[in-house]
């Protein structure tokens, strides 16, 4: 617990001031959450845009006529599924 939170805890009356403290540190958490999760969020982005940009290098290497039949087996899976 942060000193600010502890000192506002160990009170036995809830003043303003007290009341005050114990929101910034909640909104601190807040924000430090929020934080995490955005990292957490870049970090997939990242990884899903490395993902991508090598299925891109392998596409551009298939053959024509793999690439046809790819596309029409999964246009079929799609219309299956639809």
């Amino acid at each position: 617990m942060s000193e600010q939170a502890h000192s506002a805890s160990t009170g036995s009356e809830a003043t303003p001031e007290v009341v005050a403290q114990l929101l910034d540190v909640v909104a601190d958490h807040s924000v430090d959450h929020a934080l995490s999760d955005m990292e957490q969020m870049i970090a997939r982005l990242r990884a899903d845009a490395a993902e991508a940009a090598e299925a891109r290098e392998v596409l551009r290497s298939t053959p024509a006529a793999v690439l046809r039949e790819a596309l029409r087996m999964r246009a079929a899976r799609i219309e299956a599924v639809g």
